[in-house]
């Protein structure tokens, strides 16, 4: 693995959790036989750091161990460095309770400049607002001139009504992008509270693992009205789903906050690797098959989705 050069604020892990210690390798021999006809070729996106947050730019099939269900797989490539486009969403809250938040405006700002650094001519990126309802603000898009003008009708939005985060996410996770292949990545910015959904937060996170969708969270508490409780459940739902997911949560409470949020964000989608095995695992199709991920050098953290469901269901 080569380490690449530290990133400002790459990754402030929340919790801790999503990082993974090095442990004992489990030998691949003790892989469960299977004939070929049984075998599905898998994928699935990584993210490498030191625990000082370096990003580490070139894992190789041997740095890895990969178990599904607790059987050890042979793991074939792994790609790292944009090794496909990305398929980028931007879900922004604009429920009642971001009217209290001063730095909106210029949170907007930082969101459209987050794209234009991101995003090359393969990638594609999609912008979705939410309170009680969900607004579809774009289509699949990449150029500046298309992006200003979806930014300009959020500056105008004047946040109002209830909040329906879950049924937001379950929506764009499910997003049907017409054959479009790429890593799928979504990016929600709110408080994270939700008072009127009709789906629950399990039901969103699983609509996200069903679609290979990494999520990524800031969790917006620039207004500084939240109470005890309710802050515990924002976080704690945005780290359960960052986490199932291979991505991170991140909190904004501060004026640069906000920005170094997307900056941690931007270190792990751009860092991030697909790693592709054989599988010998059929996923049921309620609950996937439960995946775990080790770094063989000590001191990498890994960041990756907890279960996987199969690519033809």
């Amino acid at each position: 693995m080569r380490i690449g050069k530290p990133a400002a604020a790459l990754f402030l892990v929340l919790w801790g959790a999503a990082g993974l210690a090095a442990q004992s390798n489990p030998q691949q021999s003790a892989a469960r036989p299977s004939t070929a006809a049984q075998m599905e070729t898998a994928s699935i996106y990584i993210t490498a750091s030191t625990k000082k947050g370096m990003l580490i730019k070139d894992v190789k099939p041997e740095d890895l161990t990969i178990t599904e269900d607790k059987v050890p797989v042979k793991i074939d490539t792994v790609s790292c460095n944009r090794p496909e486009p990305l398929l980028l969403g931007i879900l922004v809250d604009v429920s009642g309770s971001r009217r209290m938040d001063s730095h909106l405006l210029s949170h907007y700002d930082e969101l459209e400049a987050f794209l234009e650094h991101v995003l090359t001519r393969e990638d594609k990126t999609y912008v979705i607002s939410f309170d009680d309802r969900i607004y579809k603000l774009s289509e699949l898009m990449s150029d500046r001139v298309e992006i200003s003008p979806v930014f300009e009708k959020l500056r105008k939005h004047q946040p109002a009504g209830s909040t329906a985060l879950y049924d937001a996410v379950k929506a764009a996770a499910g997003a049907d992008f017409k054959g479009r292949s790429g890593h799928r990545i979504l990016v929600v910015v709110g408080d994270w509270k939700d008072n009127s959904s009709r789906v629950t937060s399990d039901e969103a996170l699983k609509a996200a693992q069903r679609t290979f969708t990494t999520v990524y969270a800031v969790v917006d508490f620039d207004a500084g009205l939240e109470g005890k409780i309710s802050r515990k459940r924002a976080l704690d739902v945005s780290r359960r789903i960052t986490e199932e997911t291979g991505g991170l949560a991140y909190i904004a409470e501060e004026k640069n906050d906000f920005d170094k949020a997307l900056q941690g964000i931007t270190g792990a989608v751009l860092g991030s690797c697909k790693v592709t095995y054989a599988s010998p695992q059929n996923p049921d199709t309620t609950k996937g098959v439960k995946l775990h991920v080790e770094a063989n050098p000590k001191g990498v953290s890994i960041l990756y989705p907890k279960v996987r469901f199969s690519s033809t269901q």
